[in-house]
């Protein structure tokens, strides 16, 4: 089923949608006359439309508050086809949207009235099906009687305290991730910017609307096997005002667990990769949540940034803070700062030197002046590969001249504050969020590459 426009409905805690095709028309909460005995999930009968229907309340079907009836951003939807006996009673009635393919996860669960995930601006919206939601009108509430000397005694049965969490799969394994530190879910279909040196779990750095995002492939983390399929999704994790991505096979379901059903298992766990387990059924599905993010956050610390570290005053975005000039080694850019820059000239041979460091190709000679070449291909882990298009680019350190050989020259450009992003790490200082974040360069520390 191939969703094209839904209605987002709101309450106090999450968004969902609606597919408009299902809803007739948007009034205010009339009068409702109460239904004696009535199924769990009615809030009674009310006339819409000449026709007297069942109002169904969609916050007790999803396991939430009820609607306050008095409440001003309440409304009622009447229904279209066969749900008309019905009308929906809901907290808050958003907007109308669109439905953009990219932005959809469709769930495969035939008894989950959540069908799929859209990604609407910054938050998810979950997409219902009324079909499978109001099917699940099926028990009468009934308080529990109990006769004591012939007087009897009511119980209350108690709301029983939940959590949510989305679940996702690794390797044919299920695990599940405390919703409240999801902020979104994005295709994996996306370009990365390789960091070197970077542990084999780092896929790089990607760009979302403007920030700069670390992505780390869970599933290696986590030992299992790395398949590329297009079922691939990148979670968009938050914590405190930290983000990373984390990569993981396929998204299953977002379902709420009561707590008795969650077993916390912190002191059980090898490093610290797992928080405990749900009783799903006949299963166990294995779950994290703060503890294990922030040690994930931790290993990584260096290629994520906060937004702390990202603010920048609006009034300064557009003063230049550098100039660089662009270089490529094996197809990707990288830059240097200018100001360490002497001179560029074209590839020349060089003389070994004995016992020197593996990172050393060895010396040239240049007006009477020894320069050293040190090899970014070595330091990078890439294949030296000289071509035609290859410079020597000679930089000036402590009185000290150093060449660096490149594959090409691409570019030589002013950096403003605004494209610029701190990026702690052994051989580079700076990203460079050129082109709106389409073009991501990692600018070198040529301190750093000297010293190293």
């Amino acid at each position: 089923m191939q969703i094209q426009e839904i209605l987002i409905i709101k309450n106090s805690q999450e968004n969902y949608g609606i597919s408009t095709e299902d809803i007739n028309q948007i009034s205010r909460v009339p009068l409702l006359m109460d239904l004696p005995l009535r199924p769990y999930g009615t809030r009674g009968l009310c006339g819409v439309g000449g026709n007297i229907v069942s109002i169904v309340d969609v916050n007790l079907l999803l396991d939430l508050p009820e609607v306050d009836l008095k409440a001003q951003n309440s409304r009622l939807l009447s229904l279209n086809g066969d749900l008309s006996s019905n009308a929906l009673l809901v907290s808050e009635v958003y907007n109308t949207v669109d439905i953009e393919e990219a932005n959809i996860e469709y769930i495969d669960n035939a008894n989950d009235p959540i069908i799929a995930i859209y990604k609407y601006k910054d938050y998810l919206v979950q997409i219902i099906s009324l079909e499978t939601l109001i099917s699940n009108i099926s028990k009468v509430e009934i308080k529990s009687k109990e006769v004591h000397s012939g007087k009897v005694k009511l119980f209350d049965t108690k709301e029983e305290n939940s959590t949510k969490f989305l679940i996702f799969a690794m390797s044919n394994e299920r695990f599940a991730l405390n919703i409240d530190y999801l902020r979104e879910i994005i295709l994996s279909d996306v370009n990365y910017t390789d960091i070197a040196g970077s542990s084999k779990d780092l896929l790089g750095l990607i760009t979302l609307r403007e920030e700069l995002i670390a992505v780390i492939d869970l599933r290696s983390y986590y030992g299992f096997n790395s398949d590329k399929n297009e079922k691939n999704r990148i979670l968009i994790t938050s914590c405190g005002d930290e983000t990373i991505g984390l990569l993981v096979d396929d998204i299953i379901d977002i379902k709420s667990f009561p707590d008795r059903d969650i077993e916390y298992m912190r002191d059980s766990f090898e490093d610290n990769k797992i928080s405990g387990v749900i009783h799903d059924n006949n299963s166990l599905i294995s779950f994290f949540n703060k503890e294990v993010l922030e040690e994930i956050f931790s290993k990584n610390s260096r290629y994520i940034d906060s937004k702390e570290k990202n603010k920048i005053k609006a009034e300064d975005s557009s003063l230049t803070a550098l100039e660089v000039i662009v270089f490529k080694l094996a197809d990707k850019e990288y830059a240097f700062n200018v100001e360490f820059v002497a001179e560029i000239i074209d590839i020349v041979d060089s003389t070994k030197v004995a016992y020197s460091d593996d990172s050393v190709d060895g010396v040239i000679n240049i007006r009477g002046q020894i320069v050293t070449i040190v090899s970014l291909f070595k330091k990078l882990s890439i294949e030296t590969k000289i071509n035609e298009d290859s410079k020597i680019i000679v930089c000036e350190i402590n009185d000290s001249k150093i060449g660096f050989i490149v594959d090409s020259i691409s570019d030589i450009m002013d950096i403003k504050i605004d494209e610029l992003r701190t990026h702690d790490d052994e051989l580079f200082s700076n990203v460079l969020h050129l082109d709106g974040g389409k073009r991501l360069i990692l600018s070198m520390d040529i301190q750093k590459i000297v010293s190293n």
